[in-house]
């Protein structure tokens, strides 16, 4: 979500016993100028994917600025990005109204599918993975019904399709079996006929997230177990569509800027390296 701790992110990604995939959110208001050196930098250690509109920013953009940030981004670092996420949790009330979340993805589709043509960039949607409807306000929310709502264009084209997800997202918070996330990643197969499959964003959400507590590091490190760990089950089921994935949201806090004591990089590490 920030580079602004450049040096102490890099020097923790390159110590990865394996080579990790990094997020970077590049932040509204921010020229890609401005993160050419991160992106150069971050790279020698690991590979990139590129977010120029997180989901709490897609709302405030027109269909417009959001083909324009694409274009500017894009033009920009080209394959030095390794995946171009073109909208993240798109079905999340807050991101706005499905025809409007429609058309901006669509845009960004459209900038990245031009330059895949001559550098076979990689396009990827992120969707919030929502079990039941203790995690949504509406029904256009729900997770394959958006999926299948989606322009056909990016329904065949995109190259990924990864699933964020959140226990405290839900209320109760929500614990879905090894079954439930085989079967809907099966579901979105079929939606998404050419594209691979993976998980997106995981985390431990706490006071920043509007919780009344932060959580400990053990349970940070019990959710990053489970959620690591249904890397076996996922791959064994749904065989090379399966890409892993399993974004640490909060990997600069946890992993980076946490002191020694109570940091999760070990943790990230070592389930990083049994993938």
């Amino acid at each position: 979500e920030s580079v602004g701790h450049l040096d102490a992110l890099v020097r923790a990604l390159a110590r990865h016993t394996t080579t990790p995939t990094v997020r970077v959110v590049f932040q509204p208001g921010r020229s890609p100028a401005s993160y050419a050196t991160a992106v150069r930098r971050i790279r020698r250690h690991a590979y990139v994917m590129g977010q120029p509109f997180d989901s709490t920013a897609t709302r405030a953009a027109s269909v417009g600025d959001f083909r324009r940030r694409f274009e500017a981004y894009v033009d920009r670092f080209g394959d030095r990005v390794d995946v171009w996420e073109i909208g993240n949790e798109l079905n999340g009330e807050w991101v706005g109204r499905p025809r409007d979340i429609d058309a901006k993805v669509a845009a960004a589709f459209d900038v990245v599918e031009r330059r895949h043509r001559a550098e076979h960039l990689r396009s990827a949607v992120t969707l919030n993975y929502w079990p039941s409807h203790d995690c949504y306000a509406h029904r256009w929310e729900q997770t394959l019904r958006f999926a299948r709502q989606l322009p056909s264009r990016v329904r065949k084209g995109v190259d990924l399709v990864l699933l964020s997800f959140y226990e405290t997202a839900c209320s109760p918070r929500a614990h879905p079996t090894d079954a439930r996330f085989v079967r809907v990643f099966r579901a979105l197969g079929r939606v998404f006929p050419h594209a691979r499959l993976g998980m997106g964003e995981i985390g431990a959400q706490g006071r920043a997230d509007g919780l009344p507590a932060d959580p400990t590091l053990r349970e940070k490190k019990r959710i990053a177990e489970r959620y690591y760990g249904l890397q076996p089950t996922l791959a064994a089921e749904l065989g090379a569509r399966w890409v892993g994935g399993y974004f640490w949201w909060y990997y600069l806090q946890d992993a980076v800027l946490a002191p020694r004591r109570r940091s999760l990089w070990p943790t990230l590490d070592r389930l990083l390296a049994a993938l």
